[in-house]
């Protein structure tokens, strides 16, 4: 067993901006403050995700919402903030929407912009306090929340970790050091730095001749957005020339911008599951990470897309091995200034081997939905959960036309229905490419969660069909 603490004390000295998370100014703290919250669910701040707005999942926190609370967003969706109120019980939200024109991120925006950081600013005044939840927590939040307190001449809290751990922690050669160094050098696939393209095609070249199937990632991207995966057939015609300049072609396709290092490493066989532990990490002066369930995702493509997740099934001894390392795991983030939702994904090979693949220090595809649940019953144990993360390559449909679609199936919060089940539509559905599945759905067993979850994408491709 490695001693965490150790593994801790060797971070923190290799990394003296780790020690930043204890002092964080005048105007502005870590936690949870007096006065409404401010919801900002940009994604433009992770890699490869800058000026994408398709689909609006910016929207995804204002269910997190209480009255008085403000939401941040590129664009307004009056008919989804009508659906936070009618069915879900979401009243007195404040939108405010960013500069279209202004491909900037939304919190540097709120820092400039008048109409943007004025009400920000009189609202903290007013109640002595603000703040901010982020969908992923980066130096740019911190910032807008000194600017606010300063402004407001109160203290202004930040509901997430402080930045040095939460931009390592996203990272996939950061996060796969850690793991190693907690668990034992098995605990992940083979995995290697690359600090050029030449030194990448070389790499992926030598593991291909083993036979293996070969995967370069852009460490700090979410889900599959800069994966790249090789098949050794495609290997066996290639040169480190010839790779390079394919590999150069499909990164910047998507975006990269020749950052270095990037990953490259074995893509798993003979996988039979593919769970994700949920963490919330406290402050370490309230207690340790606390696990919050496994779920198994969904994933399709050869760069193995999240397009869902359901409760994990897995034998639950193997659970208890997840679980027990994952902690071990989080509490290393947890002493490094980790605070807030956390997910660890992972994938399970023949014979019970445990890989952990990522980390995801942000509010994510299954944290929000199991918090939604947290909110509708607190006291409530569903057994049947399923989180729908899809693009439907259909017609396009308003909001208004998929709330009507799916009205039937829609959960209300002032319905006292027996058994509590129904979908909740997490953000809205427009999307260049089609539909924009974004839901979650919950019932007393897993089975009526699943037929709930197809019937709501049958109903949503038969509206888009109507539109015609």
């Amino acid at each position: 067993m490695s001693d965490t603490t150790a593994i801790t004390q060797r971070l923190l000295a290799d990394e003296p901006a780790f020690a930043w998370s204890g002092e964080f100014g005048s105007h502005k703290a870590q936690g949870r403050g007096t006065g409404p919250q401010v919801l900002i669910g940009d994604l433009s701040q992770i890699g490869l995700l800058q000026g994408r707005g398709d689909p609006p999942l910016d929207h995804r926190l204002a269910h997190l919402a209480s009255a008085g609370d403000f939401l941040l967003v590129h664009a307004t969706d009056p008919a989804f903030q009508a659906y936070l109120q009618e069915y879900r019980g979401i009243n007195g939200l404040t939108v405010l929407a960013a500069d279209p024109a202004d491909e900037r991120a939304v919190a540097t925006q709120a820092m400039t912009i008048p109409y943007l950081r004025e009400p920000l600013v009189e609202a903290a005044r007013a109640h002595a306090g603000l703040t901010l939840t982020s969908y992923l927590t980066t130096g740019t939040i911190w910032h807008l929340a000194q600017v606010i307190g300063a402004a407001a001449g109160c203290l202004v809290h930040v509901n997430g970790p402080a930045p040095q751990i939460s931009e390592r922690a996203n990272d996939k050669l950061w996060f796969a050091r850690i793991a190693r160094d907690v668990i034992d050098d098995k605990a992940i696939p083979p995995t290697m730095s690359a600090y050029g393209p030449k030194a990448a095609a070389a790499l992926a070249l030598h593991l291909g001749r083993t036979g293996a199937q070969v995967i370069v990632k852009v460490p700090d991207s979410a889900g599959s957005t800069g994966n790249i995966r090789l098949d050794a057939t495609l290997l066996a015609h290639q040169t480190v020339q010839s790779l390079e300049g394919l590999l150069l072609g499909r990164l910047h396709a998507r975006g990269w911008n020749d950052r270095y290092p990037i990953l490259v490493g074995v893509w798993d066989r003979d996988v039979i599951s593919s769970p994700s532990v949920q963490l919330w990490i406290p402050q370490t002066k309230s207690g340790p990470p606390v696990a919050q369930g496994v779920f198994e995702q969904t994933v399709l493509g050869t760069e193995a897309a999240f397009v869902g997740a359901v409760r994990c099934g897995l034998p639950q001894s193997l659970q208890v091995r997840l679980i027990d390392q994952a902690i071990r795991i989080g509490g290393v983030l947890q002493a490094l200034g980790y605070y807030g939702k956390c997910s660890l994904d992972a994938v399970i090979c023949a014979r019970g081997t445990i890989h952990w693949i990522e980390c995801n220090a942000r509010w994510g595809g299954v944290s929000l939905p199991l918090q939604i649940l947290h909110d509708i019953a607190p006291d409530h144990t569903f057994d049947g959960v399923v989180v729908i993360q899809q693009m439907i390559n259909s017609h396009r449909i308003s909001t208004a036309k998929a709330i009507a679609a799916l009205d039937p199936l829609l959960y209300r919060y002032h319905c006292n229905e027996v058994p509590l089940q129904g979908a909740v539509m997490l953000s809205p559905p427009a999307s260049k490419e089609g539909i924009a599945a974004n839901l979650l759905v919950f019932a007393p067993s897993q089975c009526a969660a699943r037929q709930i979850g197809q019937e709501a994408l049958e109903r949503l491709i038969r509206a888009a069909d109507l539109t015609v």
